[in-house]
């Protein structure tokens, strides 16, 4: 990583698959509680709500918002329900925390979570007390990333002059890149395929944030 000597004023961090691996247990439990919900409510196969969980996260940003704009699901109810899970398979890694520790400027998370789960993740990673602010899904009005008003919304609350953005879905780094945000992709391997890809508008690729962060410290 070149020597760049550019001070951040704003660091925003995705949560899942940025922060921590949520390949380790926590996805495939909420994706478990998402089949049965969309199933219950819709009143359709688990199969057909498999299908649907999928095609509504590929295509709308997130599973819950395709629920609102095509059935208009309760965002709460279906936010309760799938987080209902065993968080304790969340641990802390300390090195990353003290890595965050040491960066200069606001840092906050910029997730399509909501506050409660965030908080509970947070808690359990041992960062609770680490970032100045998030950024959630009722934040957004429901309005997940990628949706270009958030990113929006999220640089005018900040006030942002300079910022950085990390994300686990290219997607999910366009909008920043196309109002001038910097952009750091967490290589995720697991991350669906028609989700995955490469582009001009995401500065920097890694598969260990720690390493990056390391070396930006180090650099600048």
């Amino acid at each position: 990583m070149e020597k760049n000597n550019i001070d951040f004023t704003h660091w925003f961090f995705d949560l899942d698959n940025t922060l921590y691996s949520a390949n380790t247990g926590i996805f495939d439990q909420i994706h478990k509680k998402m089949g049965e919900f969309i199933s219950k409510n819709l009143k359709v196969s688990l199969k057909e709500a498999k299908f649907l969980q999928k095609k509504y996260f590929i295509e709308n940003g997130t599973t819950l918002h395709g629920l609102m704009i095509n059935h208009n699901i309760n965002p709460k109810e279906f936010l309760s329900y799938v987080h209902d899970i065993n968080f304790s398979i969340v641990k802390p890694d300390e090195e990353l925390n003290n890595l965050i520790k040491k960066i200069q400027g606001k840092k906050i998370v910029f997730t399509n979570a909501n506050i409660s789960y965030v908080k509970r993740i947070l808690t359990n990673l041992n960062l609770n007390n680490i970032f100045d602010d998030i950024f959630d899904i009722e934040r957004m009005n429901f309005l997940p990333k990628p949706n270009l008003k958030t990113y929006k919304k999220l640089i005018s609350t900040y006030n942002v002059k300079k910022g950085i953005l990390f994300d686990d879905i290219p997607q999910n780094l366009f909008p920043a890149s196309d109002l001038g945000l910097k952009t750091v992709q967490i290589y995720n391997k697991k991350l669906l395929k028609e989700l995955n890809g490469t582009s001009k508008k995401i500065d920097y690729i890694t598969n260990n944030l720690n390493e990056w962060l390391q070396k930006w410290i180090q650099n600048n």
